[in-house]
């Protein structure tokens, strides 16, 4: 096999270094600073160049041809006009080489950027590792370490599974209920947990509740109360693990317990007495104690040592750390881990401290990663927990660090920082020091702009100049919306166009990231982005 790589002046000598090591990939540099510039027009003119300079066609010395960088033209005329196969190759230089070892499993393409396909290629390998994984049978001889709930088998052999909690579930309708448990699932939740209500018995709701969660899903469904009444009937309707078991209510449901399929988490505490362990011997003294109860009848078990919040009062978190650490090496049993006592309860975006958790999850022999989503900060955490907790199995799996596994939760920032940066080039053409204009000219029209977060898409309601509606335009991207705004021509001022282009966009990143979006005012309006 032979390439050509064709990139611009800047980036050659990163090109150049990138694939040292292939003695079968030549780098040209073209007459293009950039190679973002360059189109197929121009591509086709260096390669009728380079056949002049070789006297040969390009097609009888190399297979085909890359292109590197932020090329946005379709390369398939190149084909057409010089006989050669050209593609895009990836946007980074680093990134040549990973694409050079796994040429056999990607498909090269005239329009789509390698990264893509490297990206992808990665993750299915990855998931494969997983499911290799999933499909084979538990294995455990003392019949605690790794167990099965409902259908999912859980343990430290398999990925920690995430359980999402819905709160409140008996003030919610059918289908608010429906919605919530498909959003869930979509998100990527192993288990569905059913939160009922603090000091109040919603018994007679529950079997409508379950029969809801049952009816979208075959997936583990658990209940979540310490109203022991709520518990025997969500024993008696067979559900797959009951929230929480402990000193005050085990007694009473221990009968139930062992005629059923049920799993029981089982806390540290006696709620009927008040009594909550403050201390990391306590924790551990109390739970083992409440376990051995349960075990003693032969009732499956998972433990929840409690995850404390950051600077709780008593017992805090990282005391609450070494508890989970300390019980699981004693105790070879699966362990509940209960991340939203941590994110919930702490001011910092979600994505980062989910990650973080799963992390000392997974270094600490978590099973279960429990999580609501009740806050707007902790927006995604079910799909946050999900990615992290794959990152982890194969980080663990493998020996190695949580880097470059195929998956990861940079969703916010950039793994790789290589901004192209040409303005210090240009030094002998007049520099403009930008300032607002206040003056407002009306267009004939005015838009209000929406979002349905339900179907994902942008809304722009369109008023005439005595705001009365004329008619909506809505689509998932902000360039669809400005498209048909012009192709129906609604926007007849430059100006408006800037306006309506800009607030358009905000409201696609708030979309996709989970932001609040009100229109003419700042996605990004606390004091850190000053």
């Amino acid at each position: 096999m032979k390439i050509l790589i064709i990139t611009g002046k800047q980036a050659y000598s990163k090109v150049k270094d990138a694939v040292k090591k292939y003695n079968f990939i030549d780098v040209h540099e073209a007459t293009v600073s950039i190679a973002a510039f360059l189109t197929p027009n121009m591509i086709i003119k260096e390669i009728k160049m380079l056949e002049n300079i070789k006297n040969d066609k390009l097609c009888n010395i190399y297979d085909y041809i890359l292109i590197t960088g932020l090329v946005r033209h379709d390369l398939s005329k190149v084909y057409d006009e010089t006989n050669i196969l050209c593609y895009k190759s990836t946007r980074e230089a680093s990134d040549i080489p990973l694409l050079i070892d796994n040429l056999n499993e990607i498909s090269l393409s005239t329009t789509d950027y390698a990264d893509n396909q490297i990206t992808k290629f990665v993750k299915m390998k990855a998931e494969q590792e997983i499911n290799e994984i999933e499909l084979t049978p538990i294995i455990d001889n003392s019949g605690k370490e790794n167990i099965i709930i409902g259908n999912l088998k859980v343990g430290s052999r398999y990925p920690m599974r995430i359980l999402g909690e819905i709160i409140h579930t008996p003030w919610l309708s059918d289908k608010e209920l429906e919605e919530k448990i498909t959003y869930y699932l979509n998100s990527g939740a192993d288990m569905i947990d059913l939160g009922m209500i603090s000091n109040e018995n919603h018994s007679n709701e529950l079997k409508r509740i379950i029969n809801i969660a049952r009816d979208l899903t075959d997936k583990p469904i658990s209940v979540d109360t310490l109203n022991t009444k709520e518990l025997i009937t969500a024993i008696k309707l067979g559900v797959d693990m009951i929230l929480s078991v402990d000193g005050g209510n085990s007694e009473e449901l221990i009968p139930y317990l062992k005629d059923s399929n049920t799993t029981a988490v089982v806390l540290p505490t006696n709620y009927k007495l008040n009594s909550v362990p403050e201390t990391i011997d306590n924790k551990i003294n109390q739970i083992e104690k409440n376990i051995k109860k349960l075990m003693d009848n032969n009732i499956q078990v998972v433990a929840d040592p409690i995850l404390e919040p950051i600077n709780n009062n008593g017992c805090n978190f990282t005391e609450s750390i070494i508890a989970c650490k300390l019980f699981k090496e004693k105790n070879n049993i699966p362990m509940f881990f209960g991340v939203g006592n941590v994110s919930e309860l702490f001011d910092a975006d979600s994505n980062g401290v989910n990650a973080t958790l799963t992390a000392i999850g997974s270094e600490i022999g978590a099973n279960i990663l429990f999580t609501p989503e009740a806050s707007g900060k902790c927006k995604y955490s079910i799909k946050e927990l999900k990615i992290a907790s794959k990152m982890m199995f194969l980080a663990k799996k493998r020996k190695s660090l949580p880097k470059d596994v195929g998956f990861d939760s940079i969703n916010y920032k950039d793994k790789k920082f290589d901004e192209i940066i040409t303005f210090k080039n240009y030094n002998n053409i007049p520099i403009i020091e930008a300032k607002e204009n206040n003056k407002q000219i009306l267009d004939e029209g005015s838009f209000k702009i929406e979002l349905d977060r339900k179907n994902k898409q942008i809304i722009a309601i369109y008023f005439d100049r005595r705001k009365t509606p004329q008619l909506i335009i809505k689509g998932s991207s902000s360039k669809e919306i400005y498209d048909t705004a012009l192709e129906h021509n609604l926007i007849k001022k430059i100006d408006h166009a800037s306006y309506f282009g800009r607030e358009l966009q905000k409201a696609e990143i708030a979309l996709k990231i989970g932001k609040k979006y009100n229109q003419d005012f700042e996605l990004f309006y606390n004091e850190f982005w000053k």
